[in-house]
């Protein structure tokens, strides 16, 4: 059986402390109660080792949450775990992700928010300051700028992940690693005798952040003069110090935008703000009436408008709008709005809230050999799911309006173009149905898709295609 408190020992030895950042290392001893996220990968097996030592007779617990996505062997990583935490002696807790589509694939983003309810049960209840500890590492780092730098991520965005955070329902993260290669994390395990478990899903295409780990940053770092996952690591934390000082001198702006008398901006003071200012204020002022965010392209579009002087208005959620003009500036109506509509606009990873009650969602997503092969055989129905190509021809950014007299276009699966009208009544679609539906164009004032039809023949994925557009509409529930 494996000695891990041996293990423990030889590895606060050789590794010593060097890589743990002086303000970190002060929280984390003046921290009650340590978590410590074990999956059973190198990277978390170190920080449970490492700290299990360091912290020796005080207050420090395991998380383990299996997400149930690779059968028996995630099973056997929640055995794995349970072992060293009996060998150190040290409290485990565990979860599981209970799905109700167990076969569906699942986002990065999806495992992270399942994973974060299961943190929040059971460590942002205790009456003592706790912390969870993770086990990012400089190649996180790299990864994850890249990441954001393609989605076109902000200063904010740029700066994750940090030493320190705090995420849903209050829960503060450590993440002591960051200045640690995954090599030389591993490299030091191998030289105590630690053992770990491969996570087989990281060595696949399936992921985004996968793609950028197997085939960017290794060529990428092939070709730099310089070691590029350190350099991510110092721009990261020199990124940090430019937000913090930003987020600081914000602070004196919002006094002089924000009404009192009522939560709204006022328009001139807001105009005449930096850009940077006004998107910090469009969120603060979104986030503290609804508690949800604007999606980045949202309050692109609206500074836009501020910019020109022009009047606007976003939806948020099913039931809150961001609007704004010169007379009453700008506030969130969170009433029920009715109001009638002759063209909105709908850029990617964003969510529209039609005036029906509808919803209708556009993402980008990469398009694999299986997400192919299932959109050619016909698993999606075009009543509510399209992929459309989104690449350098094709813009991802779309624009949606009701249907138009003599509105025609050439949908997948017919010899020629043909009337709107004639296609819905082809489908039997009901015509008081047919006024609601919301017709999706491009930039060109060209129809891509309008649900319950096939999308435009000249739009629809090729066997070479690798980005697309997935457009989602809901129905407004009945009643």
């Amino acid at each position: 059986m494996t000695d891990w408190e041996e293990i423990g020992n030889s590895l606060v030895q050789i590794a010593g402390s060097d890589w743990l950042s002086p303000n970190l290392k002060s929280r984390i001893e003046a921290t009650e109660h340590l978590y410590v996220a074990c999956s059973g990968g190198a990277d978390s097996v170190f920080l449970l080792s490492y700290f299990a030592t360091v912290r020796r007779g005080e207050d420090l617990s395991v998380l383990h949450f299996n997400h149930k996505l690779r059968g028996r062997e995630s099973d056997e990583d929640k055995q794995f775990v349970e072992s060293i935490c009996s060998s150190l002696n040290i409290p485990l807790i565990t979860g599981f992700w209970e799905r109700e589509d167990i076969d569906s694939s699942v986002s990065e983003d999806e495992a992270r928010t399942a994973r974060n309810a299961f943190f929040s049960e059971y460590s942002s209840n205790k009456e003592c300051e706790t912390a969870i500890l993770t086990g990012h590492h400089a190649g996180d780092v790299l990864e994850t700028m890249l990441m954001r730098i393609s989605r076109g991520s902000g200063l904010q965005g740029l700066t994750a992940p940090r030493e320190v955070s705090r995420g849903p329902d209050g829960l503060i993260f450590f993440r002591p690693l960051l200045r640690l290669r995954k090599d030389k994390i591993v490299d030091f395990l191998r030289q105590v005798g630690a053992e770990w478990r491969e996570d087989a899903s990281n060595q696949t295409d399936a992921y985004y952040r996968n793609r950028l780990r197997s085939s960017v940053i290794p060529n990428w770092e092939s070709v730099s003069d310089r070691p590029v996952q350190e350099g991510a690591v110092t721009a990261r934390a020199l990124l940090e110090d430019d937000w913090e000082a930003l987020e600081y001198s914000f602070d004196d702006a919002w006094k002089t935008m924000i009404l009192d008398d009522e939560y709204r901006l006022a328009w001139a003071a807001t105009r005449t703000q930096p850009r940077a200012f006004q998107r910090r204020a469009l969120n603060r002022l979104v986030e503290t009436e609804t508690g949800s965010c604007l999606a980045l392209a949202s309050v692109e579009t609206i500074l836009e408008s501020l910019r020109t002087g022009e009047d606007f208005k976003t939806n948020v959620t099913a039931s809150h709008w961001v609007v704004g003009n010169e007379t009453n500036g700008i506030r969130v109506i969170s009433d029920s709005v009715s109001f009638s509509w002759d063209e909105l606009c709908l850029p990617d990873d964003c969510t529209m809230f039609l005036p029906d009650g509808s919803v209708l969602s556009a993402k980008r997503v990469y398009v694999d050999e299986d997400l192919f092969d299932s959109i050619r055989s016909g698993a999606h129905s075009h009543d509510s799911v399209v992929f459309i190509k989104s690449d350098e021809k094709h813009s991802s950014s779309v624009r949606v309006r009701l249907c138009l007299t003599g509105d025609a276009y050439q949908a997948m699966g017919r010899g020629s173009s043909a009337k709107l009208k004639d296609l819905l009544s082809d489908r039997k679609i009901p015509i008081e149905k047919r006024k609601q539906l919301p017709v999706v164009l491009n930039s060109s004032d060209e129809i891509l898709w309008v649900p319950g039809l096939p999308p435009n023949l000249w739009a629809t994925l090729t066997a070479d295609t690798r980005q697309a557009l997935r457009l989602t509409y809901e129905e407004c529930p009945a009643g």
